[in-house]
């Protein structure tokens, strides 16, 4: 019976690089990769990841970046933050119309949910070269010579002291307040991952700014396993998956075609789907909404994956996670135990109170004790059931 019962991860889409009005990769200029389209961003960029959420009924999270919406020159003179820091002038380069049109579109999106990514997304020396785009890290070694693309596998790289994280925390805040944007921001995704060469006690400066900012979710790429969670600092960490493969940069994606976020035979369930902005558009911005039909049919595909299950926000898909990752299990005698004091012990701020369990058709709760239960979602090969515990214990009796 064991094999016909799965607490299911909540699949919580983040799409990273939202905000930029510039697309090129400008890396070969010492700039931005950017989101890598060979166009503009418009309007219809927003308008096409909230259809999506929509259509899904996900908020989907979507990490920031803000050094282009400049109007104020806020970031003239900050060496480091920009790649021309003495002559900085995005003011008269920013189209303020169109920056109006995509300022209405993110915030009247009801399925967009913001999250901190970065200011330009990366560290610059004093004349504007740029050393890595992993903007909350530096070179080990100050004098090292840095050419070439320090990313997050050399091993070169080290966290940003405290000082300076809050800095760039606080320019991004500056921009977000000066365009007047109003969602709260709960969560977080560095870019461009982070440094594998780095453990958990490394994270605690950026953590500490985190937790200053009100940010208690945390999703990033990190060489870890799939699935792989823990709390830093009390902050929800969730290792980014990439099993579906998609080029960071890739626009015009057939949805049709991408792999499967997880297959039931897999060792381990990951909880946030790593995409970028790009992914969900087309080349012809006017034709965006023509995918969002197959984008639903792919979530859609997911859902009726054993073990998996579509969140409603970030929030849905950290108390998930914490039940998913921390529950334990054991069948016997047509009973089902279901132990969650570990997960009320080690991240009881993040619960929701219900847990959701998926059962094989086979498998029918006649009976529960600790908890209510109630049928949530009907799929083809399994149903998924809303607990409400209110016992550390729950304990459920099947036909």
């Amino acid at each position: 019976m064991k094999d016909s019962i799965k607490i299911p991860t909540a699949l919580q889409i983040c799409v990273d690089d939202v905000g930029w009005f510039i697309g090129s990769d400008d890396r070969y200029l010492s700039r931005p990769s950017r989101t890598g389209l060979t166009r503009r961003h418009a309007p219809e960029d927003y308008i096409a990841v909230n259809e999506i959420g929509k259509a899904i009924g996900q908020k989907i999270m979507c990490p920031l970046v803000l050094g282009e919406w400049d109007k104020d020159n806020i970031l003239r003179g900050e060496v480091g933050v920009t790649f021309d820091p003495k002559n900085w002038d995005r003011a008269s380069l920013l189209d303020l119309k169109l920056a109006q049109r995509c300022f209405e579109a993110a915030e009247s999106s009801e399925y967009i949910e913001y999250a901190v990514h970065g200011v330009l997304h990366g560290n610059y020396d004093a004349e504007g070269k740029q050393i890595t785009e992993l903007e909350c890290f530096k070179c080990i070694n100050k004098d090292i010579d840095y050419s070439g693309y320090i990313n997050n596998g050399d091993g070169l790289l080290t966290t940003q002291s405290e000082e300076e994280i809050a800095h760039r925390f606080d320019l991004f805040f500056k921009l977000y307040n000066t365009w007047g944007f109003k969602k709260k921001i709960r969560s977080y995704a560095a870019p461009n991952g982070l440094p594998r060469n780095l453990k958990s006690s490394d994270m605690l400066a950026l953590a500490s700014v985190l937790k200053k900012n009100g940010i208690t979710y945390w999703a990033n790429s990190w060489g870890q396993p799939v699935g792989y969670t823990e709390f830093i600092d009390g902050i929800l960490y969730m290792e980014k998956c990439c099993n579906c493969r998609i080029p960071w940069n890739a626009c015009d994606v057939d949805p049709d075609y991408v792999q499967d976020f997880v297959k039931e035979s897999d060792p381990g369930t990951g909880t946030v789907m790593s995409t970028h902005w790009p992914n969900f558009l087309r080349f012809n911005p006017q034709n965006n909404l023509q995918n969002v039909d197959k984008w639903a049919a792919f979530f859609k595909r997911q859902s009726e994956i054993f073990g998996l299950m579509i969140s409603k926000d970030i929030a849905f898909a950290g108390s998930q996670c914490v039940y998913h990752t921390y529950s334990k299990i054991d069948c016997c005698d047509k009973k089902i135990r279901i132990d969650i004091s570990d997960c009320i012990a080690k991240g009881k701020d993040y619960l929701s109170g219900e847990l959701y369990l998926s059962l094989k058709n086979d498998v029918i709760p006649a009976s529960v004790n600790g908890g209510n239960i109630e049928l949530y979602e009907t799929h083809n090969e399994f149903k998924t059931y809303k607990i409400t515990h209110t016992s550390d214990v729950i304990e459920i009796t099947v036909e």
